[in-house]
């Protein structure tokens, strides 16, 4: 009889990447984060784990759905927390947990329309 494999003990508050849905979830401007992830298929409990930060695993199905659905990479659903690393490490491209989110409204506010658009380009 074969044993089935334990998870392990990681919490969420030990893990260094982290989960981070809020940012993208507003600017995309979903309104109730729960009921959009269950639609894409999330389970409701993992759905309520994500958005209250406890999530410390994450299948490539539900990556998958998530990036899908929010028209994103990985990297915007990912942020660093209490971790060293060498200044020249890749990891450094995902935003700080602690890093405020960015309004798009006030990122864009007094930018010319051909400048949006040329921000939108990149």
């Amino acid at each position: 009889m074969l044993s089935q494999k334990k998870r392990g003990s990681l919490k969420p508050h030990n893990s260094s990447i982290v989960l981070r849905l809020k940012p993208i979830l507003a600017v995309r401007n979903v309104t109730n984060p729960a009921t959009y992830l269950i639609k894409i298929g999330i389970s409701n409990n993992v759905a309520n784990k994500m958005l209250k930060g406890e999530a410390v695993q994450l299948n490539f199905r539900q990556l998958t759905a998530l990036c899908t659905n929010l028209n994103c990479t990985p990297n915007d659903l990912f942020a660093l927390r209490n971790i060293n690393l060498p200044d020249n490490h890749q990891l450094h491209q995902l935003q700080s947990i602690d890093d405020i989110a960015l309004n798009p409204i006030d990122y864009f506010e007094g930018k010319s329309l051909t400048e949006i658009k040329e921000i939108l380009k990149k």
